[in-house]
């Protein structure tokens, strides 16, 4: 697709420098040449609101400057912000916004409107529930875009909307069989869930695994909102039910969710862990407690996409990308951690604080 030229705040300055006849790189300063303005956090490009509170962004994402980040300013608990950024008239871009709070925490993110009517422009719509002095815009290209471009975005501030309050989430472990849909994997069936379809090795503690999944799972939610039951207790009377199902086989994960759910909007979406052959990747068999504590752990990591937290690089953080199979057998948290680079390339994820903002105890 063709792309509009547009000169970048990094090129423009570049330009400036070689007229000027100046050097491009600074002798003297550790670690090199310094990084464009508004490429990080601490040169963020501050923002200035009409008197409706409202902004307009451009410029162009490229190899060289990648990520263009934004200061929107002090918020209080309340303040709604509503951000859209789509390609540029011309551009093959793919962009994906995450917004920060001042300790460079996301508390939104989102690549695609809508990915299956084709909408690959990003938008947010959040509203604040933390004061603070600086909140910022993260701009860049999907990870797997290669060619960059130009972006038009439009930022809107609506002070003193109110906290909305947050409605009641079930999660439902489902060990009873039965089908879900899931974008790029098509329908799914699965039967009851038995252990012995885990490894023979297994036969017989269908009972026991059920039990330390389900322990598992209550302790990494215990600190939330999150409701967390089987299968085999009594229905949910709540229509807020938000399932993670057992079963079935996959050659390339462990689990999957239907979508890393941005504010928990949708609350009766849908994960899988693929549990028949589960134990295939670990280097030797897991004992039964072992590899109920696997299970659990891949539950809760989907079950946290459900509720709109992304990937991160820690191997003892429950939403790790990073880990071997062994990995999973360890006690891991919600925690904070930094971003996964091909969520975004600056930041961390609170996974603590995210949780109670959107299933609060």
């Amino acid at each position: 697709m063709p792309k509009r030229f547009a000169i970048s705040a990094s090129a423009s300055c570049l330009a400036l420098c070689l007229l000027a006849g100046c050097d491009f790189f600074f002798p003297g300063i550790p670690g090199g040449p310094t990084k464009p303005v508004g490429a990080d956090f601490a040169t963020a490009t501050p923002v200035a609101y009409d008197a409706g509170g409202r902004v307009e962004l451009s410029g162009n994402i490229t190899a060289e400057s990648n990520i263009h980040v934004y200061d929107l300013g002090a918020f209080s608990p309340g303040d709604r912000i509503v951000i859209t950024v789509d390609p540029a008239v011309g551009s093959g871009l793919d962009p994906t916004i995450a917004g920060f709070d001042q300790n460079g925490q996301v508390f939104a993110l989102n690549d695609d409107k809508d990915i299956v009517a084709g909408l690959f422009g990003s938008a947010l719509d959040e509203v604040v529930n933390v004061a603070g002095t600086n909140y910022y815009l993260g701009i860049t290209k999907f990870y797997q875009d290669a060619n960059g471009g130009a972006y038009a975005g439009v930022v809107r501030v609506e002070r003193n909307v109110g906290v909305p309050t947050r409605p009641e989430q079930i999660l439902l472990l489902n060990f009873a069989g039965g089908e879900v849909t899931i974008l790029g994997e098509g329908t799914i069936t699965f039967d009851p869930f038995d252990a012995a379809d885990i490894d023979p090795a297994y036969a017989g503690q269908t009972a026991q695994i059920k039990t330390r999944i389900a322990e598992v799972v209550r302790e990494n939610y215990q600190d939330t909102g999150v409701v967390v039951i089987t299968t085999d207790d009594p229905a949910p009377t709540s229509e807020n039910v938000s399932t993670i199902h057992f079963g079935s086989f996959s050659q390339t994960k462990f689990g999957i969710a239907q979508s890393v759910d941005q504010g928990n909007r949708d609350l009766c979406d849908d994960g899988i862990v693929f549990t028949d052959n589960f134990d295939k990747p670990f280097a030797s068999q897991p004992s039964v407690n072992g590899i109920a504590t696997a299970i659990a752990n891949v539950a809760a990591h989907e079950a946290g996409h459900l509720l709109g937290l992304n990937h991160v690089s820690d191997v003892t953080a429950l939403m790790d990308t990073t880990g071997t199979a062994s990995t999973l057998l360890a006690d891991q948290d919600f925690k904070t951690a930094p971003l996964h680079p091909t969520v975004f390339p600056i930041g961390e994820q609170n996974a603590p604080a995210i949780l109670q903002r959107v299933v609060p105890k």
